[in-house]
């Protein structure tokens, strides 16, 4: 689990897999050239695409295990895209 040095904080990546419409969670550090993370929400891998932006995006909808567990991590905060 990675702790932010800006804000003290959880780092929580979300991304889209490829064919996917829900945007899921992990706590590993994103691939820069995409692979397979484990998700927040228990599944089992995902294929995380190379993206440049790793914040939740709130247009787009949540794998409903993913933020869930995001709401249950004691420091989790949203971070907005702009």
């Amino acid at each position: 689990m990675e702790i932010s040095a800006e804000t003290e904080r959880i780092a929580v990546y979300w991304f889209t897999p490829e064919g996917d419409r829900y945007q899921h969670a992990t706590l590993d550090v994103l691939p820069t050239e995409g692979g397979g993370v484990s998700t927040l929400g228990g599944h089992d891998y995902a294929e995380a695409p190379p993206a440049e932006d790793r914040r939740m995006n709130h247009i787009r909808p949540f794998c409903e295990d993913c933020f869930n567990e995001y709401l249950r991590l004691d420091r989790g905060q949203p971070s907005w895209k702009r």
